[in-house]
């Protein structure tokens, strides 16, 4: 389960994730990742019908980090393999990317070569994510989204909530 929080204070969040999350998600261990300096993209509306979010993290020599993130939000993706969010994540991984794809071989060759082949990227794992589900209300999510968007909604662009599908749908039906 994956929980996201906007938080002014992380000292004061601290005690949410010591006492709260573990008891109500019943978990035996919690990871914390943190996302700095979100960027949004909007949808093209030609996409396919049938995605699939994957979670690509990067790991980066520290001399070249902003290059690969600029370079990685820049990129020119197609309406089949393209970014929801990029995100500076200084834990275990460097840069978090979340994509929706056709399928897991279009992400990895479109990940492979554009992204595993630059300065700087030291590793790359691509996951695929099988559900996820907003916890925070429509207007809000709209409204903090909005003001991280790399660039406007404008022709041929829209703006689009991959959480509502994926918490709709669940499990894809060739997984169940």
């Amino acid at each position: 389960m994956s929980i996201m929080c906007d938080v002014k204070d992380i000292d004061a969040f601290a005690d949410v994730l010591v006492h709260k999350i573990p008891s109500a998600a019943d978990s035996a261990k919690t990871r914390t990742i943190t996302l700095l300096k979100p960027v949004f993209f909007p949808a093209p509306k030609d996409r396919p019908l049938q995605l699939e979010r994957y979670q690509v993290a990067l790991r980066v020599a520290s001399d070249e980090l902003h290059n690969v993130f600029n370079h990685t939000i820049h990129l020119d993706y197609s309406s089949d393999v393209f970014p929801t969010y990029a995100a500076y994540s200084f834990g275990e991984d460097d840069i978090l990317l979340s994509m929706l794809s056709v399928s897991r071989d279009k992400i990895r060759a479109f990940v492979k070569k554009n992204i595993e082949s630059e300065k700087g990227v030291l590793g790359v794992d691509v996951a695929r994510i099988n559900m996820s589900k907003r916890v925070a209300p429509t207007e809000m999510w709209k409204k903090y989204r909005e003001k991280k968007y790399l660039f406007k909604p404008y022709n041929g662009y829209e703006e689009y909530d991959y959480t509502e599908q994926a918490a709709l749908e669940g499990a894809f039906v060739r997984d169940v």
